[in-house]
């Protein structure tokens, strides 16, 4: 017979793999962080800038282009224009969306407008500013689009999310397998380990414990549902009175001798000499 398999170490393996690439995409989330955060600092991905007193007018791809300005926004009103045949035409259409957030540690971020740029087109800016002196930051030209593709496709993130995703899925895989090889390892221990004796240790534990061998006839009697011999019910219950034993005792019954054979007319035992006391013979002669 052959012995129950040690269990595979491959769970345990897998666990082990799927928590320390876990451990790696955190270390590396934490490592590349600040190079994520720049992805949302309108200094550093803008494209184009627009101050004002200056002549602001430059090429937009298409997009959905958003305007920020470091610090309140309140003072500024700005006005955005395609430019046709050289000269200024139709205002810029404002309805677009996109994901992207203006996010810094160091400063907040006003949102001027968005641009619908459905086409790569030249534009101008015009700035104007209800405080003198209130306005000198910058205006900052975000394609939003294109900046949230740039981050989506960074090969750092793409290899931080890939260590922790893999690794949040092998820990639940190793684990299940460990759990189901548990409990194949308990239903083979119950079928492959019996006790195995050699007939000397069967016959000397066969012969110390105590049985009771019953013959042919015990086991016809109990077939009828007859208590076998030796066994007497009234010894199992108690007398209800304590100064005398009431309970019915087992009649042995006296055997029937049988006929083995022979006429069934017996010769009598009376003589001449010996004649009956009583006058039956007279009723059997007569009758």
């Amino acid at each position: 017979m052959q012995s129950a398999q040690s269990p595979s170490p491959w769970p345990k393996r897998i666990m082990i793999i799927g928590l320390g690439l876990v451990i790696v995409g955190i270390i590396s989330a934490f490592t590349y962080a600040s190079g994520f955060t720049d992805y949302y600092d309108p200094r550093i991905v803008s494209e184009h800038t627009a101050e004002i007193n200056e002549v602001n007018s430059f090429e937009l791809e298409e997009g959905c282009w958003v305007v920020y300005v470091e610090g309140e926004k309140g003072n500024y009103e700005v006005e955005f224009n395609f430019v046709e045949d050289g000269t200024i035409g139709a205002k810029i259409p404002t309805d677009c969306n996109t994901d992207f957030t203006a996010q810094a540690s160091d400063t907040d971020f006003g949102l001027v407008s968005k641009l619908n740029i459905e086409s790569d087109s030249e534009v101008t800016v015009s700035i104007n500013c209800d405080e003198e002196d209130a306005c000198n930051n910058k205006l900052h030209f975000v394609n939003g689009d294109e900046v949230v593709y740039d981050m989506i496709t960074d090969a750092p993130l793409l290899v931080t999310c890939a260590f922790c995703l893999t690794g949040l899925i092998l820990i639940p895989i190793g684990w299940l397998i460990t759990v189901i090889n548990k409990g194949h390892a308990k239903s083979v221990e119950l079928v492959q380990n019996p006790t195995i004796m050699t007939p000397d240790e069967y016959e000397d534990d066969l012969m110390s414990t105590p049985q009771d061998m019953l013959t042919t006839d015990d086991l016809y009697r109990l077939v009828r549902g007859e208590l076998p011999q030796g066994e007497d019910p009234s010894q199992e219950v108690p007398s209800p009175f304590t100064d005398s034993d009431t309970r019915v005792t087992s009649r042995v019954s006296t055997p029937v001798k049988k006929n083995t054979g022979g006429s069934i007319n017996r010769a009598s035992s009376y003589t001449p000499e010996n004649l009956p006391k009583d006058e039956s013979w007279k009723n059997w002669d007569e009758g």
